[in-house]
């Protein structure tokens, strides 16, 4: 049987997938700096961190992502000088009925124009746009060339826009 990996080891093995986590959890360019305070954590506890099931260590891993992301969306609700907001400034915020109304149309929208790709297209558009993955790792992972990923990933681009601008495919 072969030995489980170390804490840190599988943790390492994860980092891609938790800094995709964080970003479309809409931490952007900070998703990158959480996962490096998830590593420090876990630094921290030492040898502490023991784990027979692997499953269980990724579920540890994401919920620790979550909560600094959760932290570190409180701390961007903060003013400079530490207070929260007030509910008035959230509220205000807030979009309207029917901007909301209008911002889901748009997202329905952008799927059922996304499901109308044919799957290569659609595959490059979204491991690199909402997985945040290079064209590299795409091209690994379908096994295809970096310049084939290059021409799905345009073209795909191209053909979402015409889509969803109601011409004829170009």
């Amino acid at each position: 049987m072969k030995p489980a990996p170390a804490p840190l080891e599988e943790a390492f093995s994860h980092s891609a997938r938790l800094e995709g986590f964080l970003r479309r959890r809409g931490h952007g360019d900070e998703s990158r700096d959480l996962v490096q305070d998830l590593f420090i954590v876990l630094l921290s506890k030492g040898d502490g961190l023991v784990c027979e099931e692997p499953g269980r260590f990724r579920s540890f891993l994401f919920a620790i992502a979550y909560r600094l992301g959760a932290n570190a969306t409180r701390r961007r609700r903060r003013d400079p000088d530490g207070a929260e907001r007030p509910a008035d400034r959230l509220a205000s915020s807030a979009p309207s009925p029917e901007r909301t109304i209008l911002l889901k149309e748009n997202v329905r929208r952008a799927a059922a124009a996304l499901d109308a790709l044919p799957p290569e297209m659609r595959t490059a558009l979204v491991l690199i746009a909402d997985e945040g993955r290079s064209t590299k790792d795409v091209a690994e992972l379908t096994g295809v060339s970096e310049e084939v990923v290059r021409s799905r990933l345009s073209r795909g681009r191209k053909r979402l826009a015409s889509i969803l601008e109601g011409r004829k495919d170009p």
